[in-house]
């Protein structure tokens, strides 16, 4: 795995990159600690694995970095010290496949990057005493998602047909297909899910 970092604390680099050594075989890693060496690195080099910690991003410029990352192919990751909807918009929109807060416990970090690296969203929190490793499913289509979106916000089946331009029929299908994909069987559960992935 070829592998970037974008970190500019010197303990909180190596801490990383030992960590992601102890969960997946690196073939080469590219060690960055300033936006200069981080946009170099992403215009140079390919990668497998980014991570990049939130306060190189705002000194770079978020839409500049984005625009960078879009050309890799590879997972993306954040690191934040205090948490940002903007960044967690990232997550909904999947433009980045992972966040995780610097302070996390070593062994949630450890899931969370395995995650990661296996081809899921997520997202580790830790705000206060609460602790977790929030999975992000990753196979709802674009359609599901906005329809999904919509019935957490109370949209009945009728409206969202009508603002979306599609049938009820074709909404209910959607519905029913997105209750067997997050495994909801109870009305209070799509809120639960909008709640866990930012929604409302």
């Amino acid at each position: 795995m070829r592998v970037l970092t974008g970190v500019g604390h010197e303990l909180l680099r190596y801490g990383l990159i030992q960590l992601i050594k102890d969960v997946h075989l690196i073939e080469s890693m590219v060690m960055t600690q300033t936006v200069e060496e981080l946009v170099h690195a992403l215009k140079k080099y390919q990668f497998d694995f980014i991570v990049i910690d939130d306060r190189l991003i705002k000194a770079g410029g978020l839409t500049n970095i984005l625009s960078l990352l879009e050309n890799q192919p590879s997972k993306k990751v954040f690191m934040f010290s205090h948490p940002v909807r903007e960044l967690e918009k990232l997550i909904d929109d999947n433009i980045v496949d992972g966040l995780f807060y610097e302070h996390a416990p070593l062994n949630d970090l450890m899931v969370f990057f395995q995650k990661v690296i296996q081809g899921e969203r997520a997202i580790l929190r830790m705000y206060g005493d609460k602790e977790n490793v929030e999975i992000i499913p990753n196979d709802l289509s674009k359609r599901e998602e906005e329809i999904f979106n919509m019935k957490v916000r109370g949209y009945s089946v009728v409206d969202t047909a009508r603002l979306l331009n599609i049938s009820p029929k074709t909404v209910e299908n959607h519905r029913r297909n997105i209750r067997k994909k997050l495994n909801i069987r109870k009305n209070h559960e799509w809120f639960e899910w909008g709640k866990r992935l930012g929604v409302i």
